[in-house]
C-alpha cells in the first residue's frame, strides 16, 4: 500500500526540497520524499532547468515528483515524461499551493475552484503512468467553505492512489492553525490512504494528528526547516521510545555536511546564496544565534558560512 501505514513524508517545498535536503531527511527518518514542484508548462516548452528539478539519487527512494499546472493534457504528458526520464516511485499533483504567481495561472489551490477540470486532470495523469498518482489539496479557497471531502472523492474516483490534505484555505496562506478536524472528515469520505499535513513540529504533534484524524500517514514541511531531526523524533514517538536531541557537535556536523554537499552539487554561487537561509533556520533559537545569523547573511562565500558555523559551535 502507498503510503506505508504511519508513514512520515517530506513535503515538497519550493526552493528547499532539492536533492541534498531530501537525502538528509531520508537519512533522519523520512519514509518518502517529494521533489520541489515542477511546472508542467515548463516541460511543455522544453525547459531543461524545469526538467532538472525531477532528478534524484537512488538513495532518496521512495520519491515522488510533484507537478503543478491546469491543463489535463500537459499534466498527463508531464507525468509520462517524468516516468520515462527518472522513474520516480509516484507522481503527485499540486492542488494546494496558495502562492499568487501559481494560482493566478489557475494552478495550485486554484484548481479547487473547478471540480470538473480537477477530475479530468487526475484521471489523465493516472492513466498516463503505471505508478501511483497522488494528489495534494487544501481544504478550500475560502476559510470554512470547505471542499476537501468533495475533491478527495473526485481524486479517488479519478484514479488517485492517495490524497494529502493541508487543512487550511488558500486565503489563510500559512497563517493561523490548520483545521485538523478536516483531515478526519476526509479520512471518513474516502477509502484511499489519507496523509495529514500542517503544523506538525514535534513527535507529540504527529501522534496527536494520527490519534485525532485516523490519517494513514503524515507529511512534514515547514516544521522540518532547521530541524530535520523531526523525522527521527516522530519515529521515536511512534515506537514509544524517548528521543535524544542532537548534541551541539551533531548539529554542527550536519550543518557543515549540508553546506558542503550543497556546494558540491549546485556550485559555489548558489550555495552562498541559498545556504544562508538554511543555516539561519538551523541556528534559530540557540543561545547567541542572533549575531551568528547576522554574520551568515553578511557572508560573501559558503566557506565563510562554514567558518561562522564552526566558531558558533565552539562557544
Amino acid at each position: 500500500m502507498f503510503p506505508s501505514k504511519n508513514g512520515i513524508l517530506l513535503a515538497p517545498l519550493a526552493g528547499i526540497t532539492e536533492p541534498v535536503y531530501r537525502r538528509i531527511c531520508r537519512r533522519l527518518g523520512a519514509d518518502a520524499v517529494v521533489t520541489e514542484m515542477v511546472s508542467a508548462d515548463g516541460l511543455h516548452y522544453k525547459s531543461e532547468n524545469t526538467a532538472k528539478l525531477m532528478e534524484f539519487d537512488e538513495s532518496e527512494r521512495p520519491i515522488g515528483v510533484q507537478f503543478f499546472g491546469n491543463d489535463p493534457e500537459r499534466l498527463a504528458n508531464a507525468a509520462k515524461f517524468a516516468y520515462e526520464r527518472v522513474r520516480p516511485d509516484f507522481i503527485d499533483l499540486n492542488a494546494g499551493c496558495p502562492v499568487a504567481k501559481v494560482v493566478k495561472n489557475g494552478a495550485g489551490s486554484a484548481l479547487l475552484k473547478d471540480a470538473a477540470r480537477f477530475g479530468r486532470i487526475v484521471e489523465a495523469m493516472s492513466k498516463a503512468v503505471p505508478i501511483p498518482v497522488t494528489v495534494k489539496i487544501r481544504s478550500g479557497w475560502n476559510t470554512h467553505e470547505w471542499v476537501d471531502a468533495e475533491f478527495a472523492k473526485i481524486s479517488q474516483e479519478s484514479g488517485a492512489a492517495a490524497v494529502t490534505l493541508h487543512p487550511r484555505s488558500q486565503t489563510m496562506m500559512f497563517t493561523g492553525h490548520s483545521f485538523w478536524e478536516r483531515v478526519a472528515v476526509v479520512k471518513q469520505a474516502v477509502s484511499i490512504p489519507v496523509i495529514g499535513n500542517g503544523d506538525i513540529t514535534s513527535g507529540a504533534d504527529a501522534l496527536k494528528m494520527f490519534k485525532e484524524t485516523d490519517c494513514d500517514a503524515v507529511m512534514i514541511g515547514r516544521g522540518s526547516l532547521g530541524n530535520p531531526w523531526l523525522f527521527a523524533e516522530i519515529k521515536a514517538a511512534l515506537k514509544g521510545e524517548p528521543f535524544v536531541s542532537p548534541s551541539r557537535q551533531e548539529r554542527k556536523e550536519l550543518i557543515i555536511d549540508h553546506i558542503r554537499a550543497f556546494r558540491d552539487l549546485h556550485g559555489e554561487q548558489r550555495a552562498c546564496g541559498e545556504m544562508k537561509k538554511c543555516v539561519a533556520w538551523y541556528l534559530k533559537g540557540l543561545p547567541g544565534a542572533s549575531a551568528a545569523r547576522a554574520n551568515v547573511f553578511a557572508s560573501s562565500s559558503s566557506i565563510m558560512i562554514e567558518e561562522i558555523v564552526n566558531n558558533f559551535f565552539k562557544v
